[in-house]
Parts: C-alpha cells; sequence; structure tokens
C-alpha cells in the first residue's frame, strides 16, 4: 500500500521542480507549455488523484488538504509569472530605440486590376453627367433578375439568358426562385422604387451566365447599367450616351454603330456595337466573323417596366443602357480574349 510519506515526497518533487522551471520562463509560451504540463488532460496535478486510492482513508484525510494547497501554489506561481513576463515585454518595449533612418524601404510594383482601374474611369465619367451609383444584390430573385422586366415565367426571352439557379434545398426559396443574377438589369425596378424622376442612376458589378466560353464570353463577368428616366427622354438621349461612353474610352476615332434587337424589358431596343480594332471589319474570330463587337444592349424603358417600378409611363420615359465592360476593355486596350481578364496571369496584368 502507499504510504503517505511517499506521496508527500512526490508534491514536494513535483513543487520543487515545477517552481524552478516556472521561475526561469522567459516567454508566455514557456508558461502556457508548463501550464499544460501541470493541469492539461494528462498533466502530473491532474493524473496525481488516480493515485490516491492505494492510501489509508487516515491518510488520504491528511494528503488531500496539501494536494489542494499544492495545486493552488502552482496554479498561483503560473500566474504571477505570467503578469511578470507581460511588464518585462512592456517595458522592454518603451525602453528600445529603432533607427529606421537606415532602414530600406523597397518600392511596391503592384497596381490595381485593370477591370478595377476601368471601372472607376468609368463612375468618374458618368459622374460628370450627374449619374449616381446603385448597388443590386448579385445573388437575386426571378422577380427581380427577370419577372419584373416584362419576362414572365415560360416566357420565351429567357432562353436568352443561361441563368445560374441557387439550389433550393439549401435556401429555403422554392425550385427557381433564387438565382445568380444574369445582368445588372435587376437594379432598374429597385431604382424606379427608390427614386422619383428626374433619375440619373448606374449601376456597375459582376454578372454570371452559364455560358459556352470563347473569346467573347465567360460565365462570370462585369457589367454597367445605366437608368436615366426624365420627361421626354428618347433614343437621342441613348446614342449620346454611347457615343459619349466609346469616345471617352476607346478614343475618338471608334466608328459605333445601332441595330435593332429585342429585349423583353425595352421597346424599342437596339444593339450597340464597335467596330473591331483587331480585323478593322474583316472579320475574325474575337468578334465572329462579322466585322463589329458588340459592346451593349439598350433601349427605351418598356412601359410595363415602368409601371413595375410605380412611374407612369404617360409622363416619364427612360432608357436602359447596359454594356459589358470586358468588352469595352477589349477595345481600349487590344486584347483578343476576355478570358485573359479572370485568369490572373501576371505577365498579362503587367500590360496595364
Amino acid at each position: 500500500m502507499l504510504k503517505l510519506n511517499t506521496m508527500e515526497e512526490k508534491l514536494n518533487k513535483i513543487k520543487t521542480d515545477y517552481f524552478l522551471n516556472i521561475n526561469q520562463a522567459k516567454t508566455l509560451k514557456e508558461l502556457d507549455e508548463l501550464f499544460l504540463a501541470l493541469f492539461g488532460k494528462n498533466g502530473v496535478i491532474t493524473l496525481l488523484p488516480k493515485e490516491f486510492g492505494k492510501l489509508p482513508m487516515e491518510e488520504l484525510q491528511k494528503i488531500g488538504p496539501l494536494f489542494n494547497q499544492t495545486k493552488h501554489e502552482l496554479d498561483n506561481a503560473i500566474e504571477n509569472r505570467r503578469q511578470a513576463v507581460r511588464e518585462e515585454s512592456y517595458a522592454k518595449l518603451t525602453t528600445e530605440k529603432y533607427d529606421l533612418g537606415t532602414a530600406e524601404i523597397k518600392p511596391r510594383h503592384g497596381h490595381l486590376h485593370p477591370t478595377t482601374q476601368f471601372i472607376q474611369e468609368t463612375v468618374d465619367l458618368f459622374e460628370k453627367l450627374g449619374f449616381q451609383q446603385f448597388d443590386a444584390p448579385q445573388i437575386d430573385t426571378d422577380e427581380y433578375n427577370f419577372g419584373l422586366l416584362n419576362i414572365p415565367e415560360g416566357h420565351p426571352a429567357r432562353d436568352l439568358w443561361d441563368t445560374l439557379y441557387i439550389d433550393p434545398q439549401k435556401t429555403g426559396y422554392s425550385p427557381g426562385e433564387l438565382l445568380l443574377r444574369t445582368h445588372t438589369s435587376n437594379a432598374q425596378v429597385r431604382i424606379m422604387r427608390d427614386f422619383t424622376p428626374p433619375i440619373r442612376m448606374m449601376s456597375i458589378g459582376r454578372c454570371y451566365r452559364y455560358e459556352n466560353l470563347d473569346a467573347r464570353h465567360e460565365h462570370t463577368f462585369e457589367q454597367f447599367e445605366l437608368v436615366y428616366i426624365d420627361k421626354g427622354v428618347s433614343m437621342t438621349n441613348l446614342q449620346y450616351l454611347s457615343e459619349y461612353f466609346l469616345q471617352n474610352t476607346v478614343g475618338k476615332d471608334i466608328k459605333v454603330r445601332l441595330r435593332p434587337k429585342y429585349y423583353p424589358f425595352v421597346e424599342p431596343g437596339v444593339g450597340i456595337d464597335g467596330l473591331c480594332i483587331f480585323c478593322h471589319g474583316q472579320g475574325c474570330k474575337v468578334c465572329g466573323g462579322t466585322g463589329w463587337l458588340e459592346v451593349a444592349g439598350a433601349g427605351m424603358i418598356h412601359p410595363t417596366v415602368l409601371k413595375n417600378g410605380g412611374i407612369n409611363p404617360e409622363i416619364y420615359s427612360g432608357i436602359a443602357w447596359g454594356p459589358g465592360v470586358g468588352r469595352i476593355m477589349m477595345l481600349k486596350y487590344g486584347f483578343d480574349d476576355i478570358r485573359e481578364l479572370l485568369k490572373g496571369d501576371l505577365k498579362f496584368l503587367e500590360k496595364f
């Protein structure tokens, strides 16, 4: 049977050894390791009571208080040493002097991503005309992305957008109710409901489509949207804004054309093309052999959409205008594959 003096000797040895180590500890990390060695799951103090069952009852009554006292003293010793280490570290920081006069500051070579730069330039360009920024969610409902834009469920125009829907089992929404927005046009009705005419707003951000990828198409891309609503707004305003934007971004000599195109949320609708700078109108893989690169879809906001936004189409008219940022950048900077913007290729990005 384990004798009292043996247990007393074991406790005294633990105190002697660990008090020495605690007082010699120089860092908080060392003290944390000592604490775990004593009080952790397999620590010396944690496991010691398992041996008490071998003691007679009268001796156990004596060793119990001694054990508690030892445990308390060691715990206090660690905490006191922690405080001392903190104070020593603080004193060292306040007294040490650093000479930064000879320190070499290496020049930074990084810069903003070209898409970020172009977006800021575009925002600055339209702020000069009185347009303000408006943000719409990237994960949105079918209602704002399609329904309120005159594209009800089952409408054949939905085939124009290859939509990425969110799994309903993970959201609590009904099937087909939640999606990744396919265009920044999901901002249109929100803008109309939040503001009263005259309205000059712009929304710019990331959109998503289930695309077949090629030099002109990406599944993830940036789009820019203008919403301009007032009395007497016409296609003349749309033509001016198109020329203003392209001439100030691509260059004064850019050739632009407007051609009839169908979009459910505008009437009439147009596609805005810029002459392909890679083939100069001859046709190539970038422009799909047409000689022109479609850079924007636009048109007069459909009366139904105005009504859905709470605006009387008998009094007000408006234009919606949405260029693809990547397409414009291809014309501006002269690279021939829109996918380069998302590759993270440093050699490509260093060109900007």
